[in-house]
């Protein structure tokens, strides 16, 4: 899983989450309980197949964080971690709401614990995203600030009631990954510490 063929976990990673991600836009708290509960009723399969793309996603990008490195470098490591723990808590909520007929208190309160989950996650994507280009070009690791910036700006932003990078956030970060992925399958994404140690 290490050197150019790496890259391939990234594009499969960027295509999953795409794809998941079309399928449909999950309620959060600032909607009501009886909505919520509606809406998970009426979509109940459509989120149980995005949520199962979702883990698929996610075993993409551990393979792909593996290529860049996340074994040799602590911060990335704990970003990667970090990550997958924070996408797992997004997916476990949405799966209970789709199978369990929730009163809609507990189905807001659900939605709650995903929404703080979902933080979670963008602070996690920042973490990874500066760990991630540490060694890299310049360029690339203004990259990866910038994404991490947004990310870290999106989860204020939310927690105010404002969504206006609910969508830049994580297309940016797709970006970012696309860009790694490109480079290790150019043979020029690892950073100059691990390329140094390669035979």
């Amino acid at each position: 899983m290490t050197g150019r063929r790496g890259g391939w976990w990234g594009v499969a990673f960027v295509v999953a989450l795409f794809v998941g991600s079309a399928m449909v836009s999950l309620p959060t708290a600032a909607q009501g309980g009886r909505q919520i509960q509606a809406f998970y009723a009426a979509h109940a399969t459509v989120i149980l197949i995005q949520q199962v793309l979702g883990i698929v996603a996610l075993a993409f990008f551990l393979a792909f964080a593996v290529a860049l490195g996340a074994r040799r470098q602590r911060w990335l490591l704990i970003g990667t971690v970090a990550l997958a723990i924070a996408e797992l808590a997004t997916n476990i909520p949405a799966v209970i709401l789709a199978v369990a007929n929730l009163e809609p208190e507990g189905a807001h309160a659900l939605t709650v614990i995903e929404d703080l989950a979902d933080g979670a996650l963008f602070v996690s994507i920042a973490v990874f995203s500066v760990a991630a280009t540490m060694g890299q070009v310049a360029w690339v690791r203004a990259a990866g600030f910038v994404v991490a910036a947004v990310s870290l700006l999106r989860v204020v932003m939310t927690a105010v009631g404002v969504h206006a990078l609910d969508v830049l956030a994580p297309t940016g970060f797709l970006a970012l990954v696309l860009i790694l992925s490109i480079r290790l399958l150019m043979g020029r994404g690892m950073p100059r510490s691990s390329r140094l140690s390669q035979p």
